[in-house]
């Protein structure tokens, strides 16, 4: 990574960014050698190193014969705050950026109830939306949950501005602060950088 000032790295700080966005790209590998890429809401956990999202769709079309075709998917979170009119600590937008590699299973619920419940429900996660009762919904019958679960090692993200805690996710307004032309401290996180370099070096 160019920019290793903006690399998120910490899964509670990754977590947070996940919290905030509206929806995932997942990206599939598509039969002409294309990779195929289609929005989808999503509910997700991390748990035991390891991120697990959850989408849904139904049980026959496009997306379902590649993912049984292939399982390793990509998955692709992004956000983006533009103010060109009002620079920001030298900067005139931000973003929160999550990419996520791993495979799907598909879940039936005739076959395993518990996990396709849970991952329905994680789903209105996304927005903030109401639970609705599983059985209440007319299209339970033909529809399957997509569980893909992603070693936190295959999980990248980045922010432009710099991240510390939890509460720094969620983007600023800029318009409701003072104009401010100084850059940001990131010595902080130049130093933990280094330091983890010299472990990783040390530890080879």
């Amino acid at each position: 990574m160019i920019h290793f000032e903006r690399e998120v790295t910490e899964p509670e700080l990754i977590e947070e960014m996940l919290r905030q966005f509206k929806y995932v790209n997942l990206g599939l590998q598509d039969t002409d050698g294309y990779p195929y890429v289609v929005p989808v809401n999503f509910g997700f956990e991390i748990k035991e190193s390891k991120l697990y999202v959850y989408i849904h769709f139904m049980k026959k079309g496009h997306k379902l014969d590649l993912m049984r075709n292939n399982p390793k998917v990509c998955l692709e979170f992004s956000m983006f705050n533009d103010f060109p009119d009002r620079p920001y600590k030298r900067h005139f937008h931000d973003y929160r950026s999550v990419i996520a590699k791993g495979d799907i299973y598909i879940i039936d619920a005739k076959e395993d109830y518990e996990t396709f419940q849970r991952g329905y429900n994680l789903l209105y996660t996304c927005n903030n939306r109401t639970v609705e009762p599983l059985e209440s919904r007319k299209t339970f019958p033909v529809m399957y949950i997509g569980m893909i679960v992603c070693d936190m090692k295959n999980v990248t993200a980045k922010s432009e501005f710099p991240l510390r805690k939890p509460e720094d996710v969620p983007f600023i307004n800029v318009y409701d602060l003072p104009e401010d032309t100084e850059p940001f401290d990131i010595s902080d996180i130049i130093e933990k950088r280094k330091e983890k370099l010299f472990t990783d070096t040390s530890a080879n």
